[in-house]
């Protein structure tokens, strides 16, 4: 059963309506706005630097008169100072956009107000698989250049496997005992970075695909229609609740909330964390603290049986064209190079994480790490990222807020799930 699905349409409607940007004048330190034939921005997240930056400098072996100012920010900082560009008009060229929806810089949320260029036309537009195609997509056009197809698993330390003699678990019922064994043998399990507010979805991200989608493939046409909420779906109740499992037996470290994601990191560098339930974009950064060969990869199921376990697995993201841009031809240009054999395998080889979105026999995926991935998309057994077909960014903030307090012991699995259920549907 192929898992990987179009958006429903009542979100793609919901969603055309979706982007009311509050007007202002000036730009913010993200920004940076200019005329000349010769210069190009670009406003980045920060998570794809070395990506970003190694397609800029093959750009610019070709166009050497060519002056590309890039600006990166944070995740969190990124999608708020965008939309406020937006508005102002002050916006780069070349913008990193969310595919899909469900955050307040995601496609959907973005193309609706005329803010976007349409793709469609560009010769690597055909080289999606139909998946990545879909979420990339609005109304019918494609609007996005994104190189890569993201998902979220766990990472472990090699070394500190062996150390400890554990071995990652394969399904749920080897989760718990995993934990433990590893508080046993004096490491945490799993590091959380939780300050870094997006890391506190990572296990979440890992144990729902199966618990939701595995049971209900229609769930996000049935949440759409009115017909479930998240506190009423049974998979994602379940889900919720062996969250609270791992928080209970110990599988991260007590102090979630206070460590960041270069913290989170160091505990699985340092060996203090066998290891770390990142999106694979984590690879890169964590081979570079420990090592190539020391890193290693593997799907995470919130199900009984590996065999049947389902990957989150989808577009990180990529390149879309300001409509008002200041130099828009070259901005064409740069997008289409980006989407090309060289650009392509630039940017997938630096970031040495997720694997090529683009159906190109020609890319060289790079590191062997994660062709677990392929395989995943291979066997159709991928689904969306949880929130992509979210109708409002307020629900993964709800999501974010709930587990947080979920970490702290502040909040209940059933209250998390009611906040979300409670922005849903305002």
């Amino acid at each position: 059963m192929k898992l990987s699905k179009r958006m429903p349409a009542v979100l793609a409607a919901g969603a055309a309506a979706a982007l009311v940007l509050a007007g202002c004048s000036g730009s913010s330190d993200l920004g940076v706005s200019g005329a000349g034939s010769n210069l190009l921005t670009i406003s980045w997240k920060g998570s794809e630097k070395a990506g970003i930056d190694a397609v800029v400098a093959a750009y610019k072996e070709q166009n050497p008169d060519a002056e590309i100012v890039v600006t990166i920010a944070d995740t969190e900082q990124y999608q708020a100072t965008l939309r406020t560009q937006l508005a102002a008009g002050s916006a780069a060229d070349v913008m990193y956009i969310w595919p899909a929806d469900g955050n307040p810089g995601a496609l959907l949320q973005i193309a609706p107000g005329g803010f976007l260029e349409p793709l469609t036309d560009r010769e690597w537009a055909d080289d999606y698989p139909q998946f990545i195609e879909d979420q990339l997509s609005y109304d019918g056009d494609v609007y996005l250049m994104g190189n890569l197809v993201n998902a979220f698993g766990a990472m472990y330390n090699q070394s500190t496997l062996d150390e400890t003699g554990l071995t990652p678990p394969g399904a749920w019922p080897d989760v718990i005992p995993f934990c433990e064994a590893a508080i046993d043998a004096g490491k945490v399990a799993y590091a959380v970075g939780g300050a870094t507010l997006n890391n506190v979805q990572n296990a979440l991200y890992s144990i729902a695909p199966t618990t939701v989608y595995g049971e209900n493939p229609d769930f996000d046409e049935q949440i759409a229609a009115g017909d479930t909420s998240f506190s009423e779906e049974p998979g994602y109740v379940e889900a919720f609740d062996k969250y609270q499992q791992m928080i209970d037996a110990g599988c991260f470290n007590s102090d979630a909330t206070g460590v960041n994601n270069d913290g989170m990191l160091a505990m699985v560098a340092d060996g203090s964390a066998i290891g770390t339930m990142p999106s694979a974009l984590q690879l890169s950064a964590l081979r570079t603290l420990v090592g190539d060969d020391q890193i290693t990869f593997a799907p995470f199921s919130g199900g009984d049986d590996a065999e049947t376990g389902i990957l989150a697995a989808a577009s990180s993201g990529g390149a879309g064209v300001n409509t008002n841009a200041k130099n828009k031809e070259m901005a064409l240009e740069f997008v289409d190079f980006l989407g090309s054999t060289e650009g392509a395998q630039a940017y997938v080889q630096a970031m040495k994480g997720p694997v090529a979105a683009l159906q190109n026999p020609d890319i060289d995926p790079g590191p062997d790490a994660l062709t677990l991935i392929t395989d995943y998309i291979e066997q159709e057994r991928t689904v969306h990222f949880l929130n992509q077909y979210w109708p409002n960014a307020r629900i993964e903030q709800a999501m974010f807020s709930g587990l947080q307090g979920m970490l702290t012991g502040d909040t209940t699995a059933e209250e998390a799930l009611e906040g979300m259920d409670s922005e849903y549907t305002r």
